[in-house]
């Protein structure tokens, strides 16, 4: 489990992107192994990056999901999975535990999860509806910070 987080830390030049910063684009794969480019304008969106390897990952994806404060605002929830060192079942099993409609996406090669600077897991980073970063959570965050976040998007 450590080893997957050096080789992010090693491969991410500076932590986080700064709010403000146009986001970059997001390519990832669905479970049926079909590539996805999204679209991170019109309305806000949640990019929320975990593992099963992480330990407080599902939890709190888990939290994530059933978050009542993502469907008030607006805010499309993009979970995604980086895969380093497990394999794509493990995943959809969680995903299945959790029971959540959303689509859930793999970063398998962690050109996004590079390209969003994470370095720690569970990492959550909202995009505003210009397509700009408004924040983002490092770790495990309650409902306050979750909140504070949501706002930004405003």
């Amino acid at each position: 489990m450590l080893l997957p987080m050096l080789l992010l830390r090693l491969l991410v030049a500076a932590p986080v992107l700064p709010a403000g910063t146009q986001a970059p684009p997001v390519a990832l794969r669905r479970a049926d192994g079909r590539e996805v480019h999204l679209r991170l304008k019109g309305r806000p969106h949640l990019l929320l990056f975990f593992s099963t390897w992480c330990r407080r990952c599902p939890a709190y994806v888990s939290y994530v999901t059933r978050y009542s404060g993502l469907e008030r605002q607006n805010v499309a929830l993009v979970p995604i999975d980086l895969l380093p060192s497990e394999l794509p079942g493990d995943a959809q099993a969680l995903w299945k535990r959790i029971g959540h409609a959303h689509t859930l996406y793999f970063d398998r090669y962690g050109e996004v999860t590079q390209a969003y600077r994470v370095t720690d897991l569970p990492t959550a980073v909202l995009v505003d509806g210009k397509g700009r970063v408004a924040g983002v959570l490092v770790g495990a965050q309650g409902r306050k910070s979750l909140d504070h976040l949501l706002r930004q998007a405003r």
